[in-house]
């Protein structure tokens, strides 16, 4: 166990260490990049997290002290004050796969969100499962919030499609990068 624990912190060191000399620094969105490989199905909450089972459907780890909340086909966990939110959809596939899904709404961008800019969709895969993954920043929800940058991963599996996100406000995106590839990796499908 404890050399399982060493081994995950030493593959954290080099993630983080990846991301500070990829250019962009802490603070700032940079190039497209897939999430980290995945661990395994089930992997437990790292510290600063817990697993939830949602009624919905899936489990995942999601930061300690967010909070769940429903709207519409959409479940959210959001932290204090909206500053992150979590967002979880689970829809019937559509034509194209998650690439092609991802593609609309990324041509649809500022349509839903004003001041949109910086889109890219890059093809990857997640737990072997054709993915796509959507990064782009837009000005927020209000003028005082300031701009956020979105995260969303997009995936068909089992016969469904499921799309994790994760938005945060541009001078927290290392923090908002970190729940998103937490909550990526310990997405599982709890019920069909």
């Amino acid at each position: 166990l404890l050399v399982a624990a060493v081994a995950g912190a030493a593959v954290s060191a080099a993630v983080l260490m990846f991301h500070e000399h990829r250019g962009g620094g802490d603070d700032a969105p940079g190039a497209p990049s897939a999430p980290r490989t995945p661990g395994p199905t089930g992997t437990r909450a790292p510290s600063g997290y817990r697993t939830v089972r949602d009624p919905a459907g899936f489990a995942l780890a999601v930061p300690d002290g967010f909070t769940r909340e429903r709207q519409g086909e959409r479940v959210f966990y959001l932290s204090a004050g909206g500053t992150f939110r979590l967002g979880i959809k689970i829809s019937p596939p559509e034509p194209g796969g998650p690439a092609a899904v991802l593609e609309r709404l990324a041509a649809e961008g500022a349509d839903s969100n004003p001041g949109y800019r910086d889109g890219r969709v890059t093809e990857t895969s997640h737990e072997k499962h054709p993915a796509a993954l959507w990064e782009f920043t837009w000005n927020g929800y209000t003028a005082a919030e300031g701009p956020r940058h979105t995260y969303d991963l997009c995936w068909e599996e089992g016969g469904r499609m499921y799309d994790v996100w994760v938005s945060g406000p541009v001078g927290k995106v290392r923090e908002a990068r970190e729940h998103f590839d937490v909550a990526v990796d310990t997405f599982t499908v709890t019920a069909p």
